[in-house]
């Protein structure tokens, strides 16, 4: 009776593993199909390496323009690409807000973009700035002279690629620093 017991336990510790492991797996699909769900800003926000440049779309009111309809692409350059701007210029750039939404907006494109869709030659952002596209095959692909990080991160309004340099607006042609 004894050895009876003690089995009916362990099948009973067995099935309870196997329905936390069926729970555990539900919730994992039901946050990864939200994932999918989510708009080019909130997937943005989601990654540590995009914390500048989210910063700067919330201080530049251009938060709502992220999260509308779309279709929209988004060059969004990392952390690592605002370092190497010089903190006076960035500093200017976070004072002026006219200049800040152009800023974020040279990033911003009207249409859906993936890479396989990139054609060498002259693209228009959001701004109304002409960025020119470059790809060298095998690779690198850049805009603006902006190298891809991540490419073709596809959101519910979009798509936004990560790149390694930020891109500055100017009067006759865009220079990435």
């Amino acid at each position: 009776m004894v050895q009876i017991n003690a089995s009916l336990n362990q099948t009973k510790s067995q099935a309870m593993k196997l329905g936390c492991l069926i729970l555990a797996g539900l919730f994992c699909a039901i946050g990864s199909a939200k994932l999918e769900d989510k708009d080019v800003f909130d997937k943005m926000v989601l990654d540590p390496n995009l914390k500048t440049f989210v910063s700067l779309i919330v201080k530049a009111d251009m938060v709502e323009a992220l999260k509308a309809e779309g279709p929209i692409t988004v060059f969004a350059p990392n952390n690592g690409a605002f370092a190497k701007i010089p903190t006076a210029t960035l500093e200017k750039l976070m004072k002026e807000k006219a200049s800040l939404k152009k800023f974020i907006q040279l990033h911003i494109f009207p249409t859906k973009v993936m890479t396989k869709d990139l054609k060498d030659g002259p693209m228009k952002s959001s701004s109304g700035e002409v960025i020119p596209v470059k790809i060298k095959l095998p690779l690198p692909i850049t805009v603006g002279g902006a190298k891809f990080i991540t490419s073709d991160l596809e959101t519910s309004n979009g798509v936004f690629h990560v790149i390694g340099s930020v891109m500055i607006p100017s009067v006759k042609a865009v220079k990435t620093l």
